[in-house]
């Protein structure tokens, strides 16, 4: 696969703005841990179907589905615990744009991989980007908790994209391995929530029920045309172009959670995806 077919790119740009969407969902609920395993379980439902009519994964594609499942509970965790502690346009491009940045800077230090000049400018361009991110507002305190998990989620998300790229293409269906993944991840985050809240999570997961069934939507459909993407296309250009969540979740977070935009962050956000185009395209 030395060309990236141009329905791939419109699935991971379409997973970008569907993945931004299931975020801000997450933001607004009262209690996100309860709202994200609510919100897995509508999703596993929904495709429960696919469990019976579509082929069963065969047991090379299981040892992906199983890593699989553990990074993105692993990614729902931190991700949660970014987002309680600090505002959306402030940790999801860094959740969004770190792991790229972090795969090369690891390739270049740790593995003495050579970087072309493009990517080393496109690497140099994404890590002042995410600095500028974390430094503190005019008269404000920096965001250490929040930026440590937000990072912290970003390893995970450049883990799970590149286990489930493996994995999809062992099941040989990228719906069968979505539905049976999203049934782990469901297992996993409501007994999770069900240690954590205990008697309280039914009283906790109602308000949440009709939100969540709003964002399972997203959820299938951002992780859905993902899977599609890396089955048919290369690693890299998919995951460069589902990075431009970066711009549509900081403008969701401006336009619907009143959030201080601004500017510096406006530019910051287009020069960190920007920034990740380059580094791939080098």
């Amino acid at each position: 696969m030395t060309e990236t077919p141009l329905i791939a790119l419109l699935a991971a740009l379409g997973s970008a703005l569907a993945h931004a969407a299931m975020t801000l969902f997450t933001k607004q609920a009262r209690d996100m841990l309860v709202f994200r395993a609510v919100s897995m379980t509508i999703c596993a439902g929904l495709l429960s179907p696919v469990l019976v009519l579509a082929p069963f994964p065969p047991w090379e594609a299981w040892r992906f589905l199983l890593l699989g499942a553990s990074i993105m509970w692993a990614f729902n965790m931190l991700m949660i615990s970014a987002m309680t502690r600090g505002q959306m346009n402030l940790v999801y491009p860094v959740m969004r744009g770190a792991a790229p940045a972090l795969a090369g800077l690891f390739a270049l230090v740790i593995l003495d991989e050579p970087l072309s000049p493009l990517a080393v400018t496109g690497l140099a361009l994404a890590s002042a980007a995410l600095i500028a991110f974390a430094w503190p507002e005019r008269g404000g305190a920096p965001k250490a908790a929040a930026l440590a998990f937000a990072l912290s989620a970003a390893v995970m998300t450049a883990a799970y994209t590149v286990n489930d790229a493996s994995g999809v293409r062992a099941a040989g269906s990228a719906v069968s391995y979505l539905a049976w993944l999203f049934v782990l991840l469901a297992a996993s985050l409501t007994v999770t929530a069900l240690v954590r809240r205990g008697r309280d999570f039914l009283r906790l997961a109602r308000p949440e029920l009709r939100r969540a069934a709003l964002s399972s939507g997203f959820n299938i459909t951002t992780y859905g045309l993902l899977l599609y993407a890396l089955s048919i296309a290369p690693v890299a250009p998919v995951a460069a172009v589902r990075e431009t969540s970066i711009v549509f979740g900081a403008i969701l977070g401006a336009l619907v959670l009143r959030e201080p935009f601004g500017l510096r962050r406006a530019a910051l956000a287009a020069v960190l995806a920007g920034a990740l185009a380059l580094l791939h395209a080098g």
